[in-house]
């Protein structure tokens, strides 16, 4: 892309999915602090926490991606 106004616009836009994925990530930590029980660290429901954890999962590799978007991008706009 030649428009360094776009590729600006663009990188922008992917710093607000970068805040919105961080913001993701606090709600599964504190979602994961309560589906933890107090004794011993054991999950209350074992099938929901599996659930959650994938999704952790999930949003670190998004949150990965998103990185190495924001680095190519920066990368171009300077």
């Amino acid at each position: 892309m030649e428009n360094p106004r776009t590729i600006g616009e663009i990188l922008a836009q992917t710093k607000r999915i970068d805040e919105n994925n961080w913001n993701s990530t606090q709600y599964l930590n504190s979602i994961n602090m309560l589906l933890t029980s107090s004794d011993l660290g054991k999950a209350k429901d074992e099938k929901l926490s599996e659930k959650f954890t994938q999704l952790h999962h999930k949003m670190e590799d998004i949150n990965k991606l998103t990185e190495d978007l924001l680095s190519h991008l920066s990368s171009r706009h300077n």
